[in-house]
């Protein structure tokens, strides 16, 4: 195998392995391994000890680090790990205490960031802190930090609001996961499909029920308003629509509720408004519109919401996968995934997409812009900008199987050239690596 990352020494991070599912701990430890085959020497670094606070664990974790003696970190599976491990002092300790170039490859961006730097959110707007731009500036604008991010849209978000220079981030295409890519090859040209229609993801119907703001029925009313907007404009990203709504209030109005980003109230109402109300709202709107029916995966978020969505929504969950060991199978086994991108990107399409080009299967998800620029027209063939147009490319493909194979090895080629992790890796750790201008 060629080893293009031959004698370089890799710090990298790895999540606590009960978040989130221990969906980022699986991929760390993925991606670590796809950094060994490329040559590098690794030194994992995990988290858990600092967000735990204990002491003896963190100062062995930074003594190993100073014996490997690394020439670069990276924050795997994304950015937001990094800047967990800090010393009980709150000193960073790649940024800080080692002082050594730092990838961040960056996910969910200004909602993940918020979460992450401004500690934990205020449920009113009562509870708001101020200085929340200078604080995300902070911890983020710093020149052993080399900055990536996999949506325009949020690069443009901290651009506009001084927290980060958009000359300071480059974009990269969220790449298809080594597992994903492995299972592809061995797959072969022609998957067997098991079944037609799949949906593998959350919803968050527990989450949504909570979101009561304080009682507050004004924010309510914001959301409301805000989610009417997604429903009638079905390709704009809520970021940009909560923005809108939030402008268009009687200034004494946004500045009592706390509704600007210096503020963290903002962040939190931001968050619960996009990622839980948004997210589940436009999901379950079009996996009830399907006029086909379909198989659905998931939802470890919430796992005793099953009941109420097949009660309410008529829709049946099935078991949840591992994202490493078995969610390719379903991938590459499924004639088509359909899915709504995680409402957290703006202009960017999540890892799913690629992931499941690379296992041989085929993605249909919602219009991104950062996905066709990168794939060229190519990339329209497995998106959609509407329910309508959503229902008639999934007659197109289940008529047409052999034009359905025809696109997911064009696809799926360009995927396995071009936006592999190991690829990623090459491009900004070797070919061009601005970290070493730190």
């Amino acid at each position: 195998m060629h080893q293009p990352l031959k004698g370089l020494r890799v710090a990298a991070t790895i999540p606590p392995s009960g978040w989130f599912g221990g969906v980022d701990h699986a991929f760390a430890i993925d991606m670590q391994h796809e950094l060994t085959l490329l040559g590098a020497e690794v030194c994992a670094i995990p988290v858990d000890p600092f967000v735990r606070g204990k002491d003896i664990q963190i100062r062995d974790g930074i003594s190993a680090l100073e014996s490997f003696r690394p020439d670069v970190a990276i924050s795997l599976a994304n950015a937001g790990y990094v800047l967990l491990c800090n010393t009980l002092e709150g000193r960073n300790v790649f940024r800080d205490v080692l002082q050594i170039p730092t990838v961040m490859l960056w996910d969910h961006g200004p909602l993940q960031f918020s979460r992450t730097v401004l500690g934990k959110p205020p449920v009113t707007p009562s509870e708001s802190s101020r200085g929340c731009i200078g604080r995300l500036r902070e911890a983020l604008d710093h020149p052993l930090f080399t900055h990536y991010s996999p949506d325009r849209g949020h690069i443009a978000a901290f651009d506009r609001l001084g927290i980060l220079n958009a000359s300071k981030v480059s974009f990269f295409l969220q790449p298809a996961y080594p597992s994903y890519v492995r299972h592809g090859y061995k797959a072969g040209a022609k998957p067997a499909v098991k079944q037609q229609i799949t949906f593998a993801g959350n919803v968050y119907i527990e989450g949504r029920g909570k979101l009561s703001f304080g009682g507050n029925s004004v924010l309510g009313e914001i959301q409301g308003r805000v989610l009417a907007m997604k429903r009638d404009r079905f390709t704009a990203s809520l970021w940009d629509l909560l923005l809108e709504e939030i402008g268009r209030l009687d200034r004494s109005i946004a500045d009592r509720l706390q509704l600007d980003p210096d503020a963290s109230f903002f962040w939190s109402f931001a968050h619960d408004v996009i990622e839980i109300a948004g997210n589940t709202e436009v999901r379950l709107a079009m996996l009830t519109s399907l006029k086909r029916g379909l198989q659905f995966y998931g939802n470890f978020v919430e796992p005793d919401a099953g009941a109420v969505l097949r009660r309410k929504y008529g829709i049946r969950c099935r078991a949840s996968l591992h994202c490493v060991t078995e969610l390719p199978r379903l991938y590459a086994g499924s004639a088509i995934i359909v899915d709504v991108i995680n409402s957290g990107y703006n202009t960017g399409s999540s890892p799913k997409v690629t992931a499941c080009l690379a296992a041989g299967g085929m993605p249909l998800f919602d219009y991104k812009p950062d996905f066709h620029e990168s794939m060229g027209d190519a990339g329209q063939q497995v998106m959609y900008h509407s329910i309508d147009e959503l229902n008639a490319r999934i007659d197109h493909y289940l008529t047409n199987p052999e034009k359905r194979l025809e696109v997911i090895r064009e696809l799926q080629e360009r995927v396995r050239e071009r936006f592999t992790f190991g690829a990623l890796m090459t491009r900004i750790l070797v070919d061009e690596p601005l970290w070493r201008q730190c």
